[in-house]
């Protein structure tokens, strides 16, 4: 009778614990879930501008806009272009919902033909986290019978 007793009191005891475990793993998997859709989402409209014909020597610049269309605040770290020739300017965070900007100035000093250059936004957007912007132009020599004149 007691070893009946110690029996059951052994399988009731490791009944309820796999109960507790079972449901801290749903809780687990509920925060889990939560967090996954409390993210940023870093949206452009348009990854890419051409600029067409531009002169040799000029700066040019493009504000590509931006958005956090997620549900927590999108914080980008930095916009690295790929080129020395390329500076950045940026909004730094945005809230869910709120807008903002990428700017990106080319000099075109020493350059010739269609030429393309891009930075990397570089976000806390786990799905994009490197996210691509390109310029593009045709970059005109200057006339040497103009430069003359």
């Amino acid at each position: 009778m007691r070893l009946k007793n110690i029996t059951l009191t052994f399988l009731l005891s490791l009944a309820l614990t796999a109960v507790v475990f079972a449901q801290s793993g749903q809780d687990q998997a509920k925060a889990d879930k939560a967090d996954a859709k409390s993210a940023p989402k870093l949206v452009v409209d348009n990854t890419k501008f051409e600029f067409g014909k531009v002169k040799e020597g000029e700066e040019i610049s493009h504000v590509f806009k931006i958005k956090n269309e997620g549900t927590a605040e999108l914080v980008i770290a930095n916009v690295s272009p790929a080129c020395g020739c390329t500076a950045s300017d940026f909004t730094k965070t945005l809230a869910p919902g709120q807008e903002g900007i990428v700017k990106l100035s080319v000099k075109t000093t020493g350059m010739n033909g269609w030429t393309e250059r891009y930075a990397d936004v570089i976000s806390n957007d786990t799905t994009q986290p490197n996210l691509k912007l390109w310029v593009k132009m045709d970059v005109q020599k200057a006339d040497a019978q103009a430069v003359k004149n």
